[in-house]
């Protein structure tokens, strides 16, 4: 019988809850406490989340998100968020090209009508009623019109849908 302790050992600690407050679950791996994540401290951080990055890897999201070249990750800074835009699910490129491939007159929105199309005819198919419920999140201001910032959001959200 395991006892349940407020003390949560990194290993413990599920995937979820790095989401729920990032900034508590990467300050865990800050080791010598300056405020900042080196390399060497982000690697266990991403193994506990089941990754497997290589060094590279983690040179690679270091050099995402480390906008003032010390090698560090500042949590009170933009970086930190950056990193986090680095470590979801879909890399921001691949949604930014696929944003690029629906916004077919390139004035940085997608009609709700597009995207209707798109997710109930092509890929695994939705049914229209999940089709709007996804357009219904996505379009956040109600204007009939999906902008890249919408856009992102539904890529995040689309995970929880499916």
């Amino acid at each position: 019988h395991i006892q349940n302790t407020s003390i949560t050992s990194p290993q413990t600690v599920t995937m979820e809850s790095w989401r729920v407050d990032p900034l508590a679950y990467f300050k865990r791996f800050d080791v010598n406490s300056d405020g900042k994540l080196s390399a060497e401290e982000l690697m266990p951080a991403l193994q506990s989340l089941g990754f497997d990055p290589t060094k590279d890897d983690v040179k690679k999201l270091m050099d995402a998100a480390d906008n003032d070249g010390d090698g560090m990750i500042e949590y009170e800074s933009e970086e930190f968020v950056a990193l986090l835009d680095e470590l979801d699910d879909e890399p921001l490129d691949k949604v930014l090209e696929a944003f690029k491939f629906l916004d077919k007159n390139g004035d940085g929105q997608i009609s709700a009508d597009e995207l209707r199309q798109l997710v109930t005819k092509f890929g695994s198919p939705m049914s229209e009623a999940d089709a709007d419920k996804l357009i219904a999140i996505a379009d956040q201001n109600g204007d009939g019109f999906i902008d890249y910032a919408e856009f992102v959001e539904m890529q995040n959200m689309s995970t929880v849908l499916i």
